[in-house]
This record gives structure tokens, C-alpha cells and sequence, in this order.
């Protein structure tokens, strides 16, 4: 009874810093804001956690690991695999929070984001195999549609200005476009 009380609570605080990561980064999250939106007290939280980074560390070890099975398991087209990761990170927040810290450090050494490095070249195979089967223009640089798809739904993410379906219209208005088209 114990141990499951614990595990919950562990559970809790993990979506309680995700959500604060989501919304203030790394810098901005402050352990009294989890413990708070946890309704737990701080001594309980650092019960679990020693600190922030430890937080973010395990928040972000979950994230890459779902990140890579994501990616392996992604399907052939670019908007299944574009939806499906705004699906991702519009419903399972430590998959957002993960993005968020690992994004936010990546900006800070002035590197591109590992996992979105691995995005990039997964939508530069869908993007070159859509242009040998006439899907897209071959006209379009590979290397461009991809870092602008990348930008699209990072800045989709960020903003929050849209959800899901939003994505997917947006998928179908850029492929309208690229496959030289106009809107339907």
C-alpha cells in the first residue's frame, strides 16, 4: 500500500515538472511551482527528487527513449508523421516536456536538438522518396522542406495556436503547394 502511494506520487510529481517544463522551460520552473501543482509539499517532492535536473534528466531519458520508437515506428508518408508527433505532443506532456528541455539545452550549446536532427533525416528519406513516386516537385531542395517542416511543427508546438486537425490541414495546404497545386 505504501509502495503504490509512492509510485503515484512519483507519477505525479514526473507530470506536475513536465507540465511546468512545458510551459517555462527548464530556467523558468522552480521546484515550489511542482510541488505545488503536485499538492504535495517540498519535503515529499525531494523525497523523490534531489533536484530540478534530476527531474529533467528523468523526464528526458523517458522522452528519447519514446522519441526513437516514435521515429522507427513512423509511417511512410510525411503527414502521417507529421500528425502523429503533434498528436504526441499535444497529449502526453513529459513527451512535450522532453522536447522542451532537450531543445532548450541543445539552444544554449548552439546545436541542433539531437532529436530533431533525427526528424530531419527521416523526412529528408520521405521527402526524396515522394519526389521519385511525383508526389512532391522534385524541384524542392530536399534539405530546405525538411528543416521547414521541423520549423513548422516546432513553432505549431510552441505557439499552440492550433491542435491536431489544425496540423493536418496545415500538412495539406504545404503539400497542395509543393506538389505545385494550389489549394483545395
Amino acid at each position: 500500500m505504501k509502495q503504490d502511494r509512492a509510485r503515484r506520487t512519483h507519477e505525479l510529481l514526473l507530470d506536475s515538472a513536465a507540465a511546468e517544463f512545458v510551459l517555462h522551460g527548464f530556467a523558468g520552473t522552480n521546484l515550489s511551482d511542482v510541488a505545488a501543482r503536485s499538492r504535495v509539499t517540498k519535503g515529499a517532492l525531494y523525497g523523490h527528487f534531489d533536484s530540478k535536473a534530476e527531474l529533467a534528466e528523468e523526464l528526458t531519458r523517458g522522452f528519447e527513449e519514446e522519441w526513437a520508437k516514435l521515429l522507427a515506428s513512423a509511417g511512410s508518408s510525411l503527414r502521417e508523421l507529421t500528425v502523429g508527433l503533434a498528436r504526441r505532443m499535444d497529449e502526453d506532456v513529459r513527451f512535450a516536456a522532453g522536447l522542451r528541455l532537450t531543445a532548450d539545452a541543445a539552444r544554449v550549446s548552439r546545436q541542433e536538438p539531437v532529436p530533431l536532427g533525427e526528424l530531419r533525416v527521416r523526412l529528408l528519406e520521405l521527402i526524396r522518396d515522394a519526389q521519385r513516386e511525383g508526389r512532391i516537385d522534385a524541384g524542392h531542395r530536399p534539405e530546405v522542406l525538411a528543416r521547414f517542416v521541423v520549423a513548422v511543427l516546432m513553432g505549431e508546438h510552441a505557439t499552440r495556436w492550433s491542435g491536431v486537425e489544425e496540423v493536418g490541414e496545415l500538412w495539406d495546404l504545404v503539400l497542395c503547394a509543393l506538389e505545385g497545386r494550389g489549394a483545395q
